[in-house]
């Protein structure tokens, strides 16, 4: 018995690492997006006023990416409150998820500053990257209750998946339509 207690607080220990660097890079990424909302150099103090409101794009930016980035961190801690064992695999699919994550603000970034097709299309895509990854977490995860506790319940699983594949698949259909009109894809 003293064996398995110390195995479980050997992945309680990792999985603590793992989420203190989650957390970390959500923090950073979610810090850098407002680095994008900056006046223009030289500006006059009697500009200010327009210049300010000319940032509407980067504003709007910022605030949908603030708050996709939170959403993207409440799955992730909700996910890790059932997962009580890692594999290589885990860590893997993790570091991938946080890549996407990471690149938010640039895309962000872009998407502010040309609101076109093909920027619209790497946003999104950005973003359904990276929650088909954090889809793939709970399947890997939940797969034969894997890494889980063994009480979640199969509703539960099921749930978890259908609720991650929600916002990549509304994210990837925005890519398709970017190609008929940009602006909606943007909105969507």
């Amino acid at each position: 018995m003293e064996i398995d207690e110390q195995i479980a607080r050997n992945h309680e220990k990792v999985l603590g690492r793992l989420l203190a660097l989650s957390d970390g890079i959500f923090a950073f990424a979610i810090t850098l997006l407002i680095i994008n909302v900056a006046l223009p150099e030289g500006i006059t103090r009697e500009a200010l006023p327009q210049a300010l409101i000319d940032l509407w794009p980067k504003y709007v930016a910022f605030s949908i990416s603030f708050f996709v980035i939170g959403l993207y961190w409440i799955v992730h801690v909700r996910q890790f409150r059932t997962i009580v064992r890692y594999t290589s695999g885990l860590i893997w699919l993790n570091l991938v998820f946080l890549l996407f994550i990471v690149a938010i603000p640039f895309t962000t970034s872009v998407i502010s500053s040309f609101q076109e097709t093909v920027t619209v299309s790497i946003y999104a895509a950005n973003m359904s990257l990276a929650v088909y990854t954090a889809a793939l977490i709970w399947i890997y995860a939940t797969h034969k209750h894997r890494l889980v506790n063994e009480r979640l319940g199969r509703e539960q699983v099921r749930r978890g998946i259908i609720l991650n594949l929600i916002a990549p698949v509304i994210f990837t259909l925005s890519i398709g339509i970017a190609y008929i009109n940009a602006d909606a894809a943007t909105y969507i």
